[in-house]
């Protein structure tokens, strides 16, 4: 089969059509949108459950926080889901002030693989449709549907997909996380931009417990201190900062981290920066002492750090 190409909006055919399509007939299902509704979950919900229950296919979805659109009922519904179906996982992309590239998330790409009695077929979506009900149906959203056999554009989206999954922004939610997400949601909805204390401490300590769940992969400051915890093992409690870019920079490769290279030395000793006894940064959480001139030791926080 050649390589068919589709351009279509929502008024000619409504993009939510090709995805219940899809999610029928797929066995590995891979989306990544900027935001989720309820609105948009509900359109394809039945069709999600069989892909699941009957396929058995191995879903994932993630999902961004920028600007607080996502709704936190969605958040809980595919939380719920989740619990019901192991081969079923989504994340979270966090809000561009807490991400480590201060990026906003807004992608929309939809993965669909399948066998059919010709081998197997790949689905590549790729434009302005959210998961949300608008996005989906009624908004005027253009999109392409890329349809193979030979997966050039899925595999050069599945690449992009997977920058995305292995990044030190995305972590997985929890209950009580989205429960308080929803919270603020309101509380910024009902405020609109007149955010008052209370709401911005509260986002404060939203953002700290994001950096606490679980993620895909540690955090670049985790990388640092299960290194450094490692010299203290060995009886070296004192770290060069050369032995730290040594060390770290293939690591990151290693857990792909999609770091680039000629950033990456910046990024480590911002992380120490940020986080050593007396930075000022409001985010600091005085994991690293500074001992002299490019070399650093753990502290107790440091130690017993538990987070990604």
């Amino acid at each position: 089969m050649a390589t068919k190409i589709q351009i279509m909006s929502n008024t000619n055919y409504p993009i939510v059509d090709v995805l219940k399509s899809e999610l029928m007939e797929s066995e590995s299902v891979k989306i990544a949108v900027a935001f989720l509704k309820s609105s948009g979950l509900e359109q394809i919900q039945k069709h999600l459950d069989y892909a699941l229950a009957v396929n058995r296919a191995t879903v994932e979805i993630i999902v961004g926080l920028d600007f607080k659109t996502t709704d936190s009922n969605a958040l809980m519904a595919l939380k719920n889901i989740e619990k019901r179906n192991e081969n079923f996982k989504f994340y979270c992309f966090g809000d561009k002030k807490d991400n480590y590239n201060d990026l906003v998330f807004h992608p929309k790409i939809y993965l669909f693989a399948k066998h059919t009695v010709r081998g197997k077929e790949y689905t590549s979506i790729i434009g302005s449709s959210n998961l949300t009900g608008g996005g989906l149906t009624t908004n005027f959203e253009v999109n392409s549907i890329l349809k193979e056999d030979r997966p050039t554009y899925y595999s050069q989206l599945s690449a992009i997909y997977n920058e995305i999954k292995y990044t030190d922004s995305i972590f997985c939610p929890s209950m009580n996380y989205i429960s308080r997400y929803g919270d603020v949601k309101k509380e910024l909805d009902k405020a609109e931009a007149d955010t008052g204390n209370n709401i911005k401490d509260e986002m404060q300590r939203l953002r700290a417990e994001e950096r606490q769940l679980p993620g895909t992969v540690p955090s670049l400051k985790k990388v640092i201190i299960d290194y450094m915890k490692s010299q203290e093992m060995a009886n070296r409690n004192t770290v060069a900062l050369r032995d730290i870019y040594e060390v770290i920079i293939p690591k990151t490769v290693e857990l792909n981290m999609n770091m680039k290279d000629d950033t990456l030395k910046n990024s480590i000793r911002g992380e120490l920066n940020k986080h050593e006894v007396g930075s000022n940064h409001d985010d600091g959480i005085k994991i690293f002492k500074r001992m002299g001139r490019g070399l650093y030791m753990l502290t107790d926080a440091g130690r017993n750090y538990s987070g990604r």
